[in-house]
């Protein structure tokens, strides 16, 4: 069964008032040209809230990968991409080299990946600097399952990794202490995982992945853990108090919900570190504050960047564009918010929701463009004709039902006649009470009924809409909702996190993130074949048919991708964003005078 993490399903909404914007003033890239880096300083970081997880196995939010860049060595990294602010590229960090066939990294068959690490990278330990090695890997791989606070994005693993899914199956009877985890953990070993040398580890998969360097470079779940951390239980308080660093930072002191205080770690190694220049001397981060608070800083510069899922409030970023203030960035990071899920396992209407054609009148009798207007315009997103955005793949949106950006109420009109429903089909629509999504609602009950359907407003709260609602097997086939407005932030730009979570229909169950339970046979084979490619573009052929597939026969209906603004002081230099992390990279900007 393919499975989603529930992180990823509450995907951070920001909320936007109706303001318009021009995608073409729109700033890019950030200021990574503005000079000569400088060195020494504290770099201030002010947001809302405190890390999801600072255990790197569970690390699984814009603020855990914010922390994390600056503590933790990973195998490989994301940098910003070329050329735009929407992609990202992985490159070596702690591995030698990216593996391939002609390197020898990948096997013939493409089923073993063999990673080298640098020598000489240490952990800035209790009992003093030790060096990482292949088994600290291993380690890292066998607490992603943890009983306690395990991945939010196990199956990406488990799907790939010999013998993980029988290992975490294992674990997850284990008694939630640290002796029993211990235990477990020293007793039992993932056939796929393996310490091949003390520098060398060997990962050995169920079949060829495109995308397996992608499920790598994901967070921060496999970066080498040290073995203290199962003196701990998983992300408890005594264990976020004992982060053992091996990135250029470490923590000097942390309260949790107030701040952290990061110094330079003493073990670091900047020759051997290809990722991280690590400019600044000291980084300082508060919490607990709101946006519009931490823009006032901002401007007047006694703050440097935004910490964790605090944004630019949009009610600023109009002035902003209009100065051309060029510490204004407007990024993407492949998110599709919102898009409209439809619940084809509903018994209302005589199952209405389960006929592509009416599913087809909801994607022609929804104005979008009415919709990016609420979220700011074209500046902060765009309109969407197809289910994956057009980053990923590196193509151009499709619209295959040529559907246009306003809507057609007539032509949903016209399906819903064509589909037997001449009088309308009632429909129970879902959203949350929090802006953007009550203006959204509202917006979309007019489209709607000035299609033909006759509209139930259903609301609830943020929490409530995917507990209580769209995990809900029971609530969704009892038909308690029809349609409802979601939104999805995948974990890299490839077809998996997107397509197979959302939309492969043959695992629905309770928690699925197939929240609607669409299945087709046709788009599960190509999804199929997409996972089983020996090459990225290979991959993309099947991910953009399965797109087709999906998105012509009206899945759910696609709405906006959203993009993010950031801003940063006139002291900061060197601003890159990167989608992995929302933001700059804190440890490759710098402090100017």
């Amino acid at each position: 069964m393919h499975h989603r993490s529930r992180l990823g399903l509450l995907a951070v909404a920001i909320a936007l008032p109706a303001l318009v914007l021009t995608a073409c003033s729109a700033p890019q890239g950030g200021d990574s040209d503005g000079g000569d880096a400088a060195t020494g300083g504290t770099l201030k970081l002010a947001g809302n809230s405190d890390v999801l997880y600072l255990d790197p196995a569970a690390s699984y939010s814009a603020p855990d990968y914010q922390i994390h860049r600056a503590l933790t060595r990973t195998l490989f990294a994301q940098v910003p991409g070329e050329g735009d602010t929407d992609r990202s590229a992985i490159v070596p960090d702690l591995a030698l080299d990216i593996p391939t066939q002609d390197n020898g990294g990948i096997s013939e068959d493409g089923t073993v990946y063999t990673i080298d690490l640098q020598e000489g990278v240490e952990f800035d330990a209790p009992d003093g600097a030790r060096e990482i090695v292949a088994e600290d890997v291993v380690l890292a791989a066998k607490r992603i399952c943890n009983p306690v606070s395990p991945s939010n994005a196990l199956s990406y693993f488990t799907d790939t990794i010999v013998g993980l899914a029988e290992y975490c199956d294992g674990f997850s009877t284990v008694d939630p202490t640290v002796e029993a985890i211990r235990a477990y953990v020293e007793g039992n070993d993932i056939e796929g995982v393996q310490a091949t040398g003390d520098h060398t580890v060997q990962f050995t998969i169920t079949q060829p992945a495109a995308d397996f360097i992608d499920i790598l470079a994901l967070g921060v779940f496999l970066a080498p853990q040290p073995v203290e951390y199962l003196d701990y239980l998983p992300d408890s308080p005594e264990l976020r108090q004992n982060i053992i660093s091996s990135g250029p930072y470490r923590i000097a002191e942390y309260v949790p919900d107030e701040s952290f205080t990061l110094e330079r770690n003493p073990v670091w190694k900047a020759d051997l570190d290809p990722v991280r220049k690590a400019n600044v001397d000291a980084i300082e981060i508060a919490m607990g504050q709101d946006a519009a608070a931490v823009q006032q800083q901002l401007e007047a510069g006694t703050v440097d960047m935004q910490w964790a899922d605090t944004v630019t409030p949009t009610a600023s970023v109009p002035a902003l564009l209009a100065q051309n203030d060029e510490r204004l960035v407007i990024g993407g990071d492949g998110a599709i918010r919102p898009y409209v899920v439809i619940n084809t396992l509903s018994p209302n209407a005589d199952g209405a929701f389960g006929d592509t054609v009416v599913r087809q009148a909801l994607n022609f009798a929804i104005d979008r463009a009415a919709v990016q207007q609420i979220l700011g315009g074209p500046g902060l997103a765009e309109v969407a004709t197809q289910i994956l955005p057009p980053e990923v793949l590196g193509t151009e949106q499709a619209n295959v039902l040529d559907v246009p950006e306003n809507g057609d109420a007539a032509r949903a009109t016209e399906l819903l006649t064509e589909a037997g429903y001449p009088d309308g089909v009632p429909v129970r629509l879902l959203y949350r009470e929090t802006e953007p999504y009550a203006s959204i609602a509202a917006a979309m009950q007019q489209d709607l009924e000035a299609a033909g359907f006759q509209v139930e407003m259903k609301v609830t709260t943020q929490n409530a809409f995917y507990s209580e609602f769209l995990l809900n097997q029971d609530i969704t086939e009892a038909g308690e909702w029809d349609i409802a407005i979601a939104a999805w932030s995948a974990d890299y730009f490839g077809g998996r996190p997107y397509l197979v979570p959302m939309l492969d229909g043959r695992g629905y169950a309770a928690g699925s993130p197939n929240f609607g339970g669409w299945n087709n046979e046709e788009f599960n084979g190509l999804i199929d074949e997409a996972l089983a490619a020996a090459t990225p573009e290979e991959a993309n052929e099947k991910w953009i048919a399965a797109d087709a597939v999906a998105t012509e026969d009206a899945a759910w209906v696609p709405i906006t991708f959203a993009r993010t603004p950031v801003f940063h002081s006139d002291r900061v230099g060197g601003f890159e964003y990167l989608s992995w992390t929302k933001n700059g990279d804190v440890t490759n900007v710098w402090i100017e005078d």
